[in-house]
Parts: C-alpha cells; sequence; structure tokens
C-alpha cells in the first residue's frame, strides 16, 4: 500500500530501547492474558456455528418443520464472510479492541434471539446476528500474530485450533440439556449466552491494543475525517455481491429450480456486482479501497492462498453442517440425543489434533508451502473417502471424520501465517489476514449453499422410488396422497411422524425410516465425490503458492500492547 495508507495504520510502538525489549522473544504476561481473551473469543464464534448445525434437526422438528431451516447456519456464514473483511478494514483505521468487543454483544444478542424464538425465521435472524458478529470476533487469526514474536506465529494459530476443545464440547453440553431439561434445545443457546458475557468481560479487562489516538500520533487525523474517507461504494457492492451469489445459490434447487429465473438472475447480478468492486478497487482513486490492489497483484503470495482458503473453508464450514446430520440419521436414533451430541463433534475432534499438530510439528518444520500441499492432498483424499460411508460401517466413519477435521484444518490454518510473513509492511497485517479469512468464510457459506442444495437435491430424487417399494413390501396400497405423506415424514424420519400419517402401520413406518436412510446414502455419497473437484483446485492453487522467506521467522512483532508500554514507563 502506498504511504499514506501506512501512515493511517501504523502501529503505535515506544522508543527504540523499548522496542528492542520487547524484541526479545519472550512473552509478557500482558499478552498472555491478551491471548487468553482472544482464545475465549474464537470459542464464542465457534459455538455459534457448531451448536446450532448439531441441533438442526431438533430445533426444525419444534418449530417447523421448515425446508429454510439450513439458512440458520447457512446465514452464520454469510454474514460473517461480509462482516469479516469490513471489521478488518475498520479495526486497521481505529483500532481493534472496541470491535471484537462489538462482535461479542452482537453474538450475544444473537444467543437472546434464538433461545426466545417463536419461528424459524427468527432463528435465522439469530444465525445472522451470529454471524455478523463472529466476522468481527475472526479478527482473531490477526490480532494473536501481530501481538507476539514472528517466529511464534504458526504456533499461536495451532493455540487457537487446540482452545476451540471448549467450544468443540458445546454440542455435547447441548443436547445433555436436551436428554435431561425440560427447557430442551433453548437451554444451549442460554448456555452460550452465558459463556459469551464471560468472555466478553475477559475482552474487556485483557485486551488492550493500540488505541485510535496511538495510531494515529503521527498523522493526527480525526475520527470523522478517516469515515469520510472510507471506501462506502466498495463496502456497498461487496456485500450485495456476495449476498446475492449466496441466495441465488441457495434458492436453486430447493425453493425454485435452477432454470427458474431468480435464482440465475441474483448469481449474475452478483458475480457482476463483485467485478464491478474490482475495477472500482482498481481504477476509482480511492484512497483506502475495500479491496485494496496492491495485495492482488501478488499472485503467488497472495491471490493462490487465498483460493487454498477459499476451497478448504467450502470443506471445512460444510462439513461442520453436514457431518452432525449424516450421523444423526445414519446412526443414532432420536430417543438417544446426549449420543447425538457425541457424535456431532468427532469432526471437531480432528480439528483439535490439528491445533496439536501446527504446535508440535509444523511449528517447528521449514517450508510451509510443502507443509500446506501435503495437508491439502490429505483433505481432498480423506473427505472424498466419505463417499463409502454407510449406516454398517461406523468404525470407518468415525476415523475417516477425525483425519479429515484434522488434514482440513492445519490446510486452512497455515495460509493465515503464509500470508502474514509475505508482506513488505506488518502495518497490513490486519486487512490481509481479514481478507484471507473472509474468502475463507465466503468459501464456507458457498460450500454449505452447494453442497446442502446438492444433497437435498439428490434426497428428493432418491426417496421417492425407494419409498414407492417401502410401501411394497409392507403390503399397503399405494396411493399418491400416502406417498406425499410418508415424504412429508422423511423430513423428520423418526418413527412417530411416519405412524401419525393415515394409513400407516408400524411396519411401513420402519420400512419408510430404512427407505429415507437410504436415500440420504446416495445423496451424502454424491456430495463428497463433488468435493473432489474443489479439492483438485486446493491442490493446484497451493503449488503456486511462493515458499516463505526463512530470515523473517524471527523475534520481531508487529504490535506492543497498550498495557505493555503503561508497564515499561512504569519501571523506567
Amino acid at each position: 500500500m502506498d504511504k499514506d495508507f501506512h501512515d493511517h495504520v501504523e502501529q503505535a510502538l515506544p522508543e527504540d530501547g523499548v522496542i528492542e525489549e520487547q524484541n526479545t522473544g519472550k512473552l509478557t504476561k500482558e499478552v498472555f492474558l491478551a491471548y487468553v481473551a482472544i482464545c475465549a473469543q474464537v470459542d464464542c464464534y465457534i459455538m455459534t456455528i457448531v451448536i446450532p448445525s448439531s441441533m438442526l434437526t431438533y430445533i426444525n422438528n419444534d418449530l417447523g418443520p421448515n425446508p429454510n431451516s439450513p439458512w440458520i447456519t447457512i446465514s452464520w456464514q454469510l454474514g460473517a464472510a461480509v462482516f469479516l473483511s469490513i471489521g478488518g478494514r475498520l479495526s486497521d483505521i481505529f483500532g481493534r479492541r472496541y470491535f471484537i468487543m462489538t462482535g461479542s454483544i452482537i453474538c450475544t444478542v444473537g444467543c437472546l434471539v434464538g433461545a426466545t424464538a417463536q419461528s424459524i425465521g427468527a432463528m435465522i435472524v439469530s444465525g445472522a446476528l451470529f454471524g455478523i458478529g463472529a466476522g468481527f470476533l475472526e479478527l482473531a487469526y490477526a490480532l494473536v500474530q501481530e501481538m507476539i514474536p514472528n517466529r511464534y506465529r504458526l504456533m499461536a494459530i495451532g493455540g487457537l485450533d487446540i482452545s476451540m476443545a471448549i467450544a468443540f464440547t458445546g454440542p455435547i453440553v447441548a443436547f445433555a440439556i436436551i436428554a435431561y431439561y425440560e427447557i430442551g434445545w433453548r437451554g444451549a443457546y442460554w448456555y452460550m449466552f452465558a459463556f459469551h458475557v464471560v468472555s466478553f468481560l475477559l475482552v474487556v479487562f485483557f485486551y488492550h491494543p493500540p488505541d485510535f489516538r496511538m495510531k494515529h500520533e503521527s498523522d493526527g487525523k480525526g475520527k470523522w475525517q478517516l469515515i469520510k474517507e472510507l471506501d462506502y461504494l466498495g463496502i456497498l457492492l461487496f456485500t450485495a455481491g456476495c449476498t446475492l451469489v449466496l441466495l441465488g445459490i441457495n434458492f436453486g434447487g430447493r425453493t425454485y429450480p435452477w432454470t427458474h429465473h431468480t435464482p440465475i438472475t441474483l448469481i449474475v447480478v452478483g458475480i457482476f456486482s463483485l467485478i464491478a468492486l474490482g475495477f472500482w478497487s482498481a481504477y476509482g482513486g480511492q484512497r483506502y479501497p475495500l479491496m485494496p490492489p496492491k495485495l492482488f497483484r501478488r499472485i503467488r503470495e497472495f491471490v493462490m492462498v487465498i483460493c487454498v482458503t477459499f476451497c478448504t473453508g467450502m470443506l471445512y464450514y460444510s462439513m461442520n453442517v453436514l457431518w452432525p446430520k449424516q450421523s444423526q440419521i445414519f446412526f443414532i436414533n432420536s430417543d438417544r440425543p446426549l449420543e447425538r451430541g457425541v457424535w456431532s463433534i468427532f469432526f471437531n475432534i480432528g480439528t483439535i489434533l490439528s491445533g496439536i499438530v501446527l504446535v508440535t510439528v509444523c511449528h517447528r518444520l521449514p517450508h510451509e508451502k510443502w507443509q500446506l500441499l501435503f495437508f491439502v492432498a490429505g483433505m481432498t483424499a480423506f473427505i472424498s473417502s466419505m463417499a463409502s460411508i454407510t449406516v454398517q460401517t461406523q468404525a470407518r466413519a468415525i476415523a475417516t471424520v477425525i483425519i479429515s477435521g484434522l488434514m482440513v484444518s492445519v490446510a486452512q490454518c497455515i495460509p493465515f501465517t503464509i500470508i502474514s510473513l509475505h508482506l513488505e509492511d506488518q502495518a497490513d497485517i490486519g486487512f490481509a489476514v481479514s481478507l484471507t479469512g473472509t474468502f475463507k468464510l465466503l468459501g464456507g457459506a458457498v460450500g454449505t449453499a452447494v453442497y446442502t442444495a446438492i444433497l437435498n437435491t439428490q434426497f428428493n430424487a432418491a426417496l421417492p422410488s425407494r419409498m414407492i417399494s417401502a410401501i411394497a413390501s409392507s403390503g399397503t396400497v399405494l396411493s399418491n396422497k400416502l406417498l406425499s405423506n410418508l415424504e412429508a415424514a422423511a423430513q423428520v424420519n423418526t418413527k412417530a411422524a411416519y405412524l401419525a400419517v393415515d394409513g400407516v402401520n408400524a411396519s411401513l413406518a420402519d420400512a419408510a425410516m430404512q427407505a429415507t436412510i437410504q436415500a440420504y446414502e446416495v445423496s451424502f455419497k454424491t456430495v463428497y465425490l463433488c468435493t473432489i473437484a474443489f479439492g483438485c483446485l486446493a491442490l493446484l492453487a497451493a503449488s503456486l503458492v511462493k515458499e516463505t522467506d526463512r530470515a523473517k521467522w524471527n523475534n520481531e512483532r508487529a504490535v506492543i500492547l497498550k498495557n505493555e508500554l503503561k508497564d515499561t514507563k512504569g519501571q523506567a
């Protein structure tokens, strides 16, 4: 970026002697406590995706059934993808502390909306609030890298993944509440609310990055002057483009056929909005464009890296939706909610293991590019191999999904460090990492939308023939009304739902449940085979990524915390 930008976002640093003292590679108690506070915020935003997605069936059964229930999680990914870049840009300018606090407050409000919701529409609003708040909280991947020595950056990213163990136990807590308390799934939202409040207090007391005055001590610019110079048209084009594309993808094959003009129009207009954003950023003459052209001119150092994160995001976030649904349908009956919670976190166990691998192995090895290639290849192989999972292959399912979680989690974490160390100036770290996170989350939103659409389309195509066979095997007379009612009950797929249909006996109910599971087996197989294409794209992009300079793995830090400066001055 140009010199004006660096003057604009320059991190406040103390005198040279203090800089040398802070660049010894040692971590102060202020940095440690700030890291703990940020880890808590990561747990907050992870909870808002893993807990609702694991309980989606229960929520839909209680407030629906409603075919739009997947939007509870899709709206999260869309909101996070859009607001991460916006938050990254604004926090570079105005300071990070209040944006993290704002994200925490928005997620807390989302907990309240979800806990008191009386419709799927209200739950979608809750999911959108979670997404907006999570977009700000996802800045954690920039925050931890800028406040610690460069050589510990990959370890710090791994530590975030390890800390997610708290969030990943959320589904177990949620299903325990469902199993043992009358409040049901709403209790999980109150649990998230309590955790968010405590985490917010940790940020208030322990996270003190450079504030607005410290950032702009050299240029003397005021807040209103900087607000006037923001790229409002860029923000509008980016928000509109992402929203329209995701709406089109989710309407296609569900609300409307893919040949209908509505999804086609939304996708085309959204794509043109994003193309217009590119031209506006390159030629609009903005002082602070939302998408800085300088970053996008660095093909191997930036563009290829965000291509990898887009593809890994498609698989990581969609698996957080697909696996809980698949495990509940294939392996655990609805009358065993606690076991459903345990099964739903197997993929996330892989993420926790990935943090351990990053801290103990990847951190110590050179050649991040080759590490990235290895884990992307493993991600592609293991996730696509989940196409072989059936109701009879429980052990294979557990092993495969855990290894898949490990592979994809490492593959999406390494790019954060690669891209930060390729920067020409570390003053760009906040925005560059937030852009990387945006493409990861946008990939997640696209992946969840695409794979959910494929799953639903394949299921709707596979179910009728299998349901007709189930009716015939039970000796029941086939009628269009009976078939239609059984297909509707298949959305819930419990014996009670089938027995509630007129003319259905116990034999037909059991046969209908098996027919539904068989239809889902075919549908999930198609979804996992489709992941091969995007895995290969990620492999191609990873092969073109430029290796990092090992000389940059040193003790330098991009940011000195505000309370560290106070302690240093006090000691002086």
